[in-house]
């Protein structure tokens, strides 16, 4: 041994060789014991962010707050046509980015789909009541005529739902339409949401007849409330008319 290490002293080229294997040996044990561990340790701190889009405020919190993530919410939520309203509409970072354990998650709410008034369309034409419904994203629903004695033939009398009722976009807007003079005829009032009987006790008071009954299964309505009438409410007809009904079963 001596002997070698008096030759190794004498031989550098031999010296650095050995110096080298030993080296070597000793990364291979530090990174085995000392530097695997720590990176192992390392990445159980990273975890990839669950998908929390579209599901309820609260369970969104949960699902996050037990993967050991932190949550924040956008001041401000964000009108959406496909995720229900009080749902997460978006997450950052997004789900699957692997992201450290309690690092802070931003989530924005929806606030559904957009609401937006009625405009007051009477006295305008057809034409410009369509226009006005378009420019609100509104469809135009049914073009109802009523007898009207003061509003001339052709305009707008009123809206179905009423001016000034907030609805979302996208939603049908019937019209009302002045067929001219009342003259001879009756006004057919809204019996919608009535009882079935006192529905049919006003028809008979105003000259009208009980036509064909309609029946559809709703829970949250009360067995015989009027849903519908055919004709639409606010038209002037002739005594004797049908007026068909669909109530609740």
């Amino acid at each position: 041994m001596k002997r070698f290490l008096v030759y190794l002293n004498r031989s550098p080229i031999l010296f650095a060789i050995v110096f080298w294997i030993f080296a070597i040996f000793f990364l291979a044990i530090l990174a085995n014991w000392v530097i695997m561990p720590a990176m192992s340790g390392q990445s159980a701190k990273t975890m990839p962010v669950p998908n929390v889009v579209d599901l309820p405020a609260d369970s969104a919190e949960t699902v996050l707050r037990s993967a050991g993530l932190n949550v924040k919410w956008a001041k401000d939520g964000r009108y959406s046509g496909e995720i229900e309203a009080n749902n997460v509409l978006l997450q950052m970072p997004a789900a699957g980015r692997t992201v450290k354990r309690n690092r802070t998650i931003l989530l924005t709410l929806s606030k559904g789909r957009q609401e937006v008034s009625i405009p007051d369309l009477r006295g305008t034409s057809q034409r410009q009541a369509e226009i006005s419904l378009q420019r609100l994203e509104l469809l135009l629903g049914s073009k109802i005529e009523g007898a009207h004695s003061e509003i001339p033939r052709g305009v707008v009398i009123r809206t179905e739902p009423e001016a000034g009722k907030r609805v979302r976009i996208g939603s049908k807007v019937n019209i009302v339409i002045s067929s001219g003079n009342s003259s001879g005829k009756i006004l057919l009032p809204n019996l919608r949401q009535m009882s079935l009987s006192r529905a049919q006790e006003i028809i008979d008071s105003l000259g009208f007849k009980v036509g064909g009954i309609i029946t559809i299964q709703l829970e949250d309505k009360l067995p015989n409330t009027v849903l519908e009438l055919n004709p639409k409410p606010g038209e002037y007809l002739e005594p004797g008319t049908s007026i068909d009904l669909t109530v609740a079963e």
